[in-house]
Order: C-alpha cells, then structure tokens, then sequence
C-alpha cells in the first residue's frame, strides 16, 4: 500500500514541480516559490514512504 501511494505522489509532485518551473518564468514568484515548495514536500513524502521509514498503517506504536 505505502509503494503504490509513493508512486502516485511522485507523479504529482512532479507535476507541481515542473507548473512551479514554467510559472517562474512569469512575473508571479510566490506562485512558483509556492508550487515548488509543494512539489518538494510532496516528493519528500514519496521517498519516505517508498523507503519504508514512514508506514502510515503501521498500528504498534501507541
């Protein structure tokens, strides 16, 4: 479960990394300041979660 919403959120995070790169070149930097800053924690999210290190379903910590 944890890979296959990694592989999706990469895809997003792609997809706002590279809106976040052809919008810096318009005049609006805290739209693409913004969209970058949400592709990367997005990707940040995705590596987590295909390496294991977060398990959002994991029920033995209490």
């Amino acid at each position: 479960m944890n890979i296959g919403l990694g592989v999706i959120l990469i895809f997003i995070a792609i997809i706002f990394i590279l809106w976040g790169l052809f919008s810096s070149k318009r005049k609006s930097k805290v739209i693409s300041n913004g969209l970058l800053l949400v592709g990367t924690t997005i990707l940040l999210i995705s590596i987590l979660l295909l390496a294991g290190i977060y398990d959002p379903y994991a029920n033995h910590i209490r």
